[in-house]
């Protein structure tokens, strides 16, 4: 049977990975809505995988019901920060102009909205094209994207070093 401290110690990791995620997801937004920073299309395309690892970091602190269920929640995140790797790297590429990015365009408005000519004229002032291969912010030298892969990194690492704090006891109930 699991100890008392060996759960805290499986749901810690979970309400970590829930936690680094929601932080990620709430940086994006406060960047987006209070500094004015709006995402391309691969920043959106990036902050998809955090969502899901939101929800299923949440079902497993709520439901909870086995070792083996944690270790497939934690290994489903861990795949989903290696796809959100991957988007960074891509990003990364474009920004760097190693390879060419979506020739697809993402604005914030609304066109449709629009009922005279007057008004989509306005609407199109006010529309902010924003391109992916040119990165809005920097920090250190590095982009926003690549930062992501680093977070994203940092996070699989985290859950490589304490899988076994996540899957402790599951040898003891398999050979039973």
């Amino acid at each position: 049977m699991k100890t008392e401290e060996n759960k805290k110690i499986t749901k810690g990791g979970l309400a970590i990975l829930l936690l680094t995620s929601t932080f990620a997801l709430a940086f994006a937004y406060v960047l987006q809505f209070v500094f004015d920073y709006q995402p391309c299309i691969l920043c959106l395309y990036e902050r998809l995988p955090f969502f899901i690892v939101i929800a299923l970091s949440a079902i497993g602190l709520v439901i909870f019901s086995s070792d083996k269920f944690v270790k497939v929640v934690v290994l489903c995140c861990v795949v989903l920060l290696a796809i959100n790797i991957g988007i960074s790297l891509y990003h990364v590429a474009v920004e760097q102009e190693v390879i060419s990015g979506p020739t697809v365009c993402e604005s914030s408005s609304n066109l449709n909205a629009a009922n005279n000519v007057n008004d989509l004229k306005a609407e199109l002032l006010k529309t902010k094209a924003v391109r992916c291969d040119e990165p809005q912010l920097s920090f250190l030298k590095l982009s926003l994207a690549a930062w992501n892969a680093v977070y994203c990194l940092l996070l699989v690492f985290f859950c490589w070093y304490n899988r076994k704090l996540w899957t402790k006891g599951l040898r003891t109930i398999d050979k039973k």
